[in-house]
């Protein structure tokens, strides 16, 4: 009896099939993929506040064994093959965020352990909280991922309550080597709950800056908003070096649970020298000026201070003719050079003049002044001499008298 010719077809297609299926491969792994980090920048926003979302995307998968066999071979051919991951979109759900940015579509394949970064534009809504938007993904022949990441707008449940100390500093521009100088540290409690058991110790870094105000101060408590001003004063030396020197603040802090902090502070002391420009010596060549004369006045001058004097010039203001200027060029703190003038004695008497003495330092120019006096006798001198003369000839007289006509005969007393 022969079979029905649709019986016929069915067994033709069910070996069909079971061939077809044989000459498939054995299934391998399934790509999959994950968010292994991510962070909310900043990390609590305020109402309205745009924020950043940054996750890593990897793929977990890695190589896959792929074993293929046929019903008429006895053979089996295996294979190694990378499992990528064919991402199609990343886009994010905000439930209560806005997402400002749009979703990254068409991103591609990732190969085994690999990752990408992706980012999202985000907008805080007006009302605190903690809200959870939604990272999707969605990748072609495996599994789609939603992942919740949680956004703290103005909450304080994320929030570690802890004190912070902010320093404000007021220091002099610069200080002068041998002065002293005043410092004023202005603490702050900037964090959200008090400070107790403060102390701030002052350390200098060279010895040529030394406290004058007691070098440790204490403070019991700093509560939230509170501040608190120090006034300290340090002293220098005129040996003090040139340049911005450190004075280091420790200060220490316990926080409410117990735990001590450590913050150090710099004050940068500006230590810049100053010129200080005087007259050493006044001298004439030659010694004694008669009228008509022509003589050199030598003024030395000497720099008193700590840095150098540059583009030392001085000028005299006086009414004789001759050369009224002289350049000195630099002095060096402790040293002295001269300044020459070239005069012509035109008059006699005491002749008042003034000298100007103009230099610069650090501090930008500097001028000193100072009134003095040169002494030019005249030509005519014989009343002088005749003077001179009656003088010794009254001062002979008077001796004679008193040594010769007063003292008595015989007994050797006057």
């Amino acid at each position: 009896m022969r079979s029905p010719p649709d019986a016929n077809l069915r067994v033709i297609a069910f070996l069909a099939l079971l061939l077809l299926v044989a000459a498939m491969p054995a299934a391998a792994s399934v790509p999959s993929v994950i968010i292994t980090d991510f962070e909310v920048t900043p990390a609590v926003l305020l109402p309205g506040e745009q924020g950043i979302i940054s996750v890593t995307v990897r793929n977990t998968a890695d190589k896959a064994t792929l074993t293929q066999s046929y019903l008429s071979d006895t053979t089996e051919t295996t294979t190694n093959i990378d499992i990528n991951a064919p991402i199609d979109s990343v886009t994010m759900v905000g439930n209560g965020i806005q997402v400002l940015s749009e979703g990254y579509y068409r991103v591609g394949d990732i190969g085994p352990g690999q990752s990408i970064p992706l980012s999202f534009l985000i907008k805080a809504p007006a009302e605190s909280g903690i809200y959870f938007p939604e990272i999707w993904i969605r990748v072609s022949d495996a599994r789609s991922l939603k992942y919740p990441i949680p956004v703290n707008v103005n909450s304080e449940v994320a929030i570690q309550k802890r004190p912070q100390i902010s320093i404000g500093k007021e220091l002099p521009a610069s200080v002068t080597p041998g002065n002293d100088f005043n410092a004023t540290i202005l603490l702050e409690n900037t964090g959200q709950v008090s400070a107790s058991n403060l102390k701030i110790t002052v350390n200098s870094s060279t010895p040529s800056i030394t406290s004058t105000t007691p070098g440790t101060f204490h403070i019991d408590r700093l509560g939230q908003g509170e501040r608190q001003e120090i006034a300290m004063v340090f002293s220098t030396d005129r040996n003090a070096p040139l340049g911005l020197r450190p004075v280091i603040l420790l200060i220490e802090y316990q926080e409410p649970d117990g735990t001590f902090q450590q913050q150090v502070e710099t004050l940068g002391v500006n230590i810049r020298g100053k010129a200080q420009v005087d007259i050493s010596q006044i001298t004439t060549d030659p010694a004694t000026i008669q009228k008509g004369d022509q003589f050199t006045l030598i003024i030395r001058i000497e720099n008193t201070g700590t840095d150098d004097a540059r583009s030392v010039n001085a000028k005299i203001d006086i009414p004789l003719s001759g050369t009224k200027e002289a350049f000195v060029g630099k002095i060096e703190p402790g040293n002295d050079a001269p300044a020459p003038f070239n005069l012509q004695a035109d008059q006699s008497g005491d002749i008042p003049y003034t000298l100007v003495i103009q230099y610069e330092d650090d501090y930008g120019p500097g001028q000193e002044s100072e009134d003095l006096h040169l002494n030019v006798y005249g030509n005519n001198n014989t009343a002088l001499i005749i003077g001179v003369v009656v003088l010794l000839l009254v001062a002979g007289i008077i001796g004679y008298w008193y040594f010769i006509m007063r003292r008595k005969p015989g007994t050797g007393n006057v």
